[in-house]
């Protein structure tokens, strides 16, 4: 997240003449069934054990609304990281792993909150890990590669991956995928520790890909969604945001969730699209009232996404109309999760220690909890644990019947 402030000071005059002269509304696109594939739904996992990269699944749907999971909880353990946490952990092999903007590895016990190791890595950690078998893969603001022993915190090795990475790396079929800063799209194979191939993307890449299909997916800053082959990095498909009036295609800084046979991913220009993950085509889009910088995530038919303008929308992921929405009180940076019956989202208010996260019925936007901590993507939910990111805090939440 170290450009968003940036972006948000340079754009802010044109934001406040677009508002005012109503561009963020127009424009949208209601689409419908054609190429929507309900057999590649979200695949969740009622006795989920593990959340092993940022997103839940390879698609990057922030989603398993298949765990039983849900308030009233009880702090079990708390774990004060010293620095700001931009993106929350993984958890796997009874550990909670998480990176820090102080450039830390950390992880810990998943049960009790205890330190087991902590590795110290060059550069900061702007994105989640990912759990790659017995191994734990890091990306640095150094343009480093990190593998360590996810065990023991023990660096296997590191790989220099050129410029400054704040992509959560993909894995997919035991590969890792990674963007970079200066638009360079890596496949990296775990085995030989090498590159398999190098791409360019049309601008900085800041999020994290997602895979579709035979195919993985990212938005740049260039304002373009590419899709290129997993086998030899060729393009398959690019795609320019289209534009409100008077402004160009914008940036992507959120990462896409593939679901239905379609590629959902907001841009700061307000917009919120829907691709065809096969072609590129645009299937629908939804103008919010500000930048969206969230990530969306997806389940039973549903795009969950926030905006700068305090709203989280439920849209319809068929035709993008909104199924509800509601104003959390401050802008919404960070991606939701979907755990359960419920999405979770955080504020990120103008003071660090006001922010919060809210937990939503999924089907009907009402709030069913709220926890005074937050800041960025909230949550992620094991058997039994919910994990929750503050700004620079983790808690160990259990279900409160469960005693002790």
């Amino acid at each position: 997240m170290g450009g968003l402030a940036v972006v948000v000071i340079m754009a802010a005059g044109v934001t406040v003449l677009g508002i005012a002269r109503g561009w963020w509304g127009q424009g949208d696109v209601v689409g419908n069934s054609e190429g929507f594939r309900a057999a590649e739904a979200p695949i969740g996992r009622e006795g989920a054990a593990r959340w092993p990269e940022y997103g839940f699944d390879d698609r990057r749907t922030r989603a398993n609304a298949d765990l039983d999971l849900a308030p009233p909880f009880r702090t079990a353990w708390t774990h004060d990281a010293g620095s700001l946490l931009e993106f929350p952990p993984v958890v796997g092999g009874g550990r909670v792993i998480v990176g820090t903007n102080a450039g830390l590895a950390l992880a810990l016990d998943q049960e009790t909150g205890e330190v087991r190791w902590r590795t110290r890595l060059r550069g900061r950690v702007a994105s989640s890990a990912a759990l790659v078998g017995g191994d734990v893969v890091f990306t640095t603001t150094r343009g480093d590669l990190d593998v360590l022993d996810a065990a023991t915190g023990e660096r296997r090795w590191r790989l220099r991956i050129g410029s400054s990475s704040e992509s959560s790396p993909l894995v997919v079929d035991g590969d890792v995928y990674v963007g970079t800063l200066d638009g360079t799209i890596l496949r990296i194979d775990m085995e030989t520790r090498r590159r398999v191939w190098t791409a360019r993307a049309a601008g900085d890449v800041k999020a994290g890909l997602a895979a579709s299909g035979n195919a993985v997916v990212v938005g740049d800053y260039g304002g373009q969604v590419s899709a290129f082959r997993r086998s030899d990095g060729r393009l398959a498909w690019r795609t320019e945001s289209p534009a409100p009036p008077l402004r160009g295609p914008g940036r992507f800084y959120a990462g896409p969730a593939v679901a239905y046979g379609r590629v959902y991913v907001g841009n700061i220009n307000g917009r919120v699209l829907a691709l065809s993950a096969s072609d590129g085509d645009v299937a629908w889009l939804r103008a919010t009232n500000d930048f969206v910088y969230s990530s969306a995530a997806v389940a039973d038919e549903t795009v969950y996404v926030g905006s700068y303008d305090r709203r989280l929308y439920a849209l319809d992921a068929v035709s993008g109309r909104p199924r509800w929405s509601v104003d959390v009180g401050e802008r919404i940076s960070g991606s939701p999760s979907v755990i359960g019956d419920l999405v979770y989202v955080s504020t990120i208010a103008r003071e660090p220690s006001e922010g919060i996260t809210v937990a939503l019925d999924r089907r009907t936007g009402e709030e069913r909890w709220r926890f005074p901590d937050g800041r960025y993507t909230p949550a992620v939910g094991v058997d039994g644990l919910l994990v929750l990111t503050g700004v620079r805090t983790l808690y160990g939440l259990v279900p409160a019947q469960t005693g002790g």
